[in-house]
């Protein structure tokens, strides 16, 4: 598979993850569900740490679809309320690929081919779900959220809880199409899960091997998988040498000498793939 078909695949799961979200596994829609009784509980996993604005890691990517897998490595960058951005280098070396989200739009950048996707969460799908960069970002970030609303932490009363065993379910009362349901240990210390469903779909986004970062910890292992339909989709993520201390580095890109090509070009591409 070359480097081009590669970024085509991986916008499509990108896209995949931002507007579907499956029919397998637990979801608690069921049970002894209560109102979060002290919103303080939860605000570790909803208010962004004020000392971390910024934070940076190489990766390690590994994707599965149709049972091929592909892997790359590269960086994410992070800054908050403003960008978090993925890149993809060959041979460890040659950046080939972009995915950044920014408060705007989602935008993936071909570096090899001189192209790029952009979308607009303002645009029909996105919008109709309530997807935005709010939801985006609190999944890179580790946070709970409310899907298309900003800074859940000033919106916890409206949370519901179910004990489940050794983890809490949490949930909004009040969801839209796009329904969300975090997994915490009993005590709220730490969101080890996300699901996101979308009628017959489902992303799961798990957290795993949790590094301390000063007084902040943060998971360096990423794994996401897709399902619906006939396609499952999974990636994984390995972080390594995870800093908030970097703040040298310049979000955005120049596109003045790419061409702009649409979702539709992209995923007649991944249709030969197939």
């Amino acid at each position: 598979m070359t480097k081009s078909k590669f970024l085509y695949l991986l916008s499509a799961i990108v896209l995949a993850l931002m507007v579907t979200s499956c029919r397998t596994g637990r979801i608690a829609d069921k049970g002894v569900v209560k109102k979060v009784q002290q919103n303080e509980q939860l605000l570790p996993l909803a208010q962004p740490h004020e000392r971390f604005t910024d934070l940076t890691a190489r990766t390690s990517v590994t994707i599965d679809y149709n049972q091929r897998p592909i892997s790359l490595k590269g960086r994410l960058r992070m800054r908050r309320d403003e960008v978090v951005q993925l890149t993809f280098t060959a041979l460890g070396i040659v950046e080939v690929a972009m995915i950044e989200f920014t408060p705007q739009e989602i935008c993936v950048i071909d570096r090899v081919n001189k192209k790029y996707v952009k979308l607009d969460y303002s645009s029909g799908v996105l919008s109709s779900i309530g997807l935005n960069f709010a939801t985006i970002q609190a999944l890179f970030w580790n946070r709970i959220f409310i899907p298309g609303r900003e800074k859940a932490w000033e919106q916890l009363a409206s949370f519901e809880v179910e004990p489940l065993g050794t983890q809490q379910c949490l949930r909004p009362s009040s969801q839209r199409m796009l329904k969300s349901y975090f997994y915490t240990d009993t005590e709220f210390r730490q969101l080890q899960q996300t699901r996101l469903r979308l009628q017959d779909y489902e992303a799961v986004w798990q957290y795993d091997m949790f590094n301390s970062l000063d007084i902040y910890t943060f998971p360096s292992v990423f794994d996401i998988s897709i399902s619906g339909g006939t396609q499952t989709v999974g990636m994984h993520m390995a972080l390594s040498n995870i800093s908030y201390l970097d703040k040298d580095w310049q979000a955005g890109t120049n596109l003045s000498r790419y061409t702009q090509v649409t979702i539709e070009e992209m995923l007649s591409i991944l249709n030969v793939l197939k």
